[in-house]
């Protein structure tokens, strides 16, 4: 078992990189981006200094996310001087994607701008898409370091010239030339920083793909789309407790209240009980939730309490106010949150218990009809004995297995019991980034739930050994 256990550990970020991989793809493919929903990008369309690095906090935005470089492989060096005269004269004519499309490329392509400055009808574009090229992007996120903030001093004192330097379409031409002149000088003391020393290096790593997997190596996950200085990693840890809450206590409520009625179901197969609970867990895998967590709420919850109590029932939140959960001790504590998540659990639960217990019947009917059973039945084992021992544990295998699987959806919580019960959990966090075109929050979503399900499938196999010690991990 323990090179078993050894071998799927290395597969294991093998199995995590193709899975990010294509996510990422599929993410960076899909219509819009990021930007798409920005204040920063409303006025591409009619700013063209927007495309150019007029709009500083737009560019920022693009290159924290890496959406300035290609996805996946960059040719953009071997561009020729025709390509992007090509490319400049469609940016002339307002075509924004044109524009963001050569901004983006202007850093790798100066000397091919340096040219056309110098001799060529384009002169004036050409040096605006210069200064897009030559400015650098500071460090933004939560923390900075002292090196850090000094080299964003320089870098901001740069990006200050280049700007001042940008000809305008209101200086004169003696006006526009001094300055094209100065940026050529400034161009002549720091071409080397635009040399292209090795051309495989940025075919393959000046790319996005790679920019956003060298931050996942040091396990940065990066920041929220709207706050910069707020951490994915932290905002997630925020969240952990409320779907974890909400994923592992339906889960094991489940795992063990789906064998209970399966074993009734398949104990009394045939009978009146049989097909009553079969035909009512049938009625709870049609009824969705979000038909289900509205009727709890107004028909359970609004103006009722609890059996027996004078207690209302919670209808939203995870805990009572601060102001009042701070005063309870732990106990009293734990009682809050129970009564909190009543009405939720019931939400989330019914329907995996519905569909659970339909497949314990399944599972258990079938064990029942191996040889072993028969054998152990013919001998005189007691019904008890042999439901538990001999068919319990077989059976349970079955249920394990699907209920592995969902270990993955524990970062995802549940959308629309999170939503309705306004829990601050997974499921709504995840439906807001999707909502806002978080691309930092959606593959980190990605990549935990993907990594979950992996280790939920490596403890299944490793659970069949403990029920079933026939099987052999090798």
């Amino acid at each position: 078992m323990i090179f078993y256990i050894i071998r799927r550990l290395i597969l294991l970020p093998v199995t995590l990189f193709f899975i990010f991989l294509t996510n990422f793809i599929i993410l960076s493919l899909a219509p819009g981006d990021p930007t798409t929903l920005s204040n920063l990008s409303k006025g591409l369309q009619s700013n063209q200094s927007l495309a150019f690095g007029g709009d500083d906090r737009y560019l920022v935005f693009r290159e924290d996310y890496g959406l300035t470089l290609p996805i996946l492989w960059n040719a953009w060096p071997s561009l020729s001087v025709q390509d992007v005269q090509a490319s400049l004269e469609q940016a002339e004519q307002e075509d924004s994607e044109a524009k963001v499309r050569i901004g983006d490329q202007a850093r790798f392509v100066m000397p091919k701008l340096v040219q056309l400055m110098e001799n060529s009808p384009l002169q004036r574009t050409a040096a605006r898409f210069f200064v897009r090229g030559a400015t650098r992007f500071g460090y933004v996120g939560a923390v900075l370091t002292d090196t850090q903030r000094k080299e964003n001093q320089v870098i901001g004192a740069e990006n200050l010239f280049l700007t001042q330097h940008v000809p305008l379409q209101i200086d004169s031409n003696e006006v526009a030339q001094e300055k094209m002149q100065a940026l050529l000088k400034w161009y002549q003391q720091h071409a080397e920083r635009f040399v292209d020393h090795h051309p495989w290096k940025t075919f393959f790593f000046e790319t996005r793909f790679v920019k956003y997997f060298s931050r996942i190596l040091r396990l940065d996950f990066g920041t929220l789309r709207n706050d910069s200085n707020k951490l994915v990693i932290d905002e997630v840890i925020k969240r952990f407790k409320y779907s974890l809450t909400l994923s592992i206590i339906p889960m094991i409520i489940t795992f063990f209240l789906c064998l209970f009625f399966g074993f009734i179901m398949a104990y009394t197969q045939g009978s009146f009980t049989d097909q009553g609970l079969n035909f009512f867990f049938l009625i709870l895998c049609a009824i969705p939730v979000f038909i289900a967590a509205p009727f709890l709420i107004e028909k359970i919850g609004f103006n009722h309490t609890f059996p027996f109590t004078n207690t209302p029932i919670p209808l939203s939140g995870f805990t009572s106010s601060d102001a009042i959960y701070r005063t309870l001790n732990s106990w009293q504590r734990l009682q809050d949150i129970l009564m909190h998540i009543a009405l939720p659990l019931v939400a989330i639960l019914y329907g995996s218990l519905a569909a659970q217990a339909r497949l314990s019947r399944t599972a258990v009917l079938e064990v029942m009809r191996q040889d072993f059973v028969r054998t152990a039945k013919a001998k005189g084992v007691p019904p008890y004995t042999l439901m538990t021992k001999h068919v319990g544990r077989n059976a349970a295998i079955t249920i394990v297995t699907s209920i592995a699987a969902s270990l993955g959806v524990v970062l995802g919580g549940s959308l629309i019991v999170e939503i309705l019960f306004d829990i601050g959990g997974f499921g709504k966090f995840f439906y807001e980034a999707i909502l806002n075109r978080d691309y930092n929050v959606i593959l980190f979503s990605a990549i935990a739930g993907a990594f979950l399900t992996l280790i939920g499938y490596l403890l299944a196999d490793i659970t069949y050994t403990v029920l079933d010690p026939r099987v052999r991990l090798e």
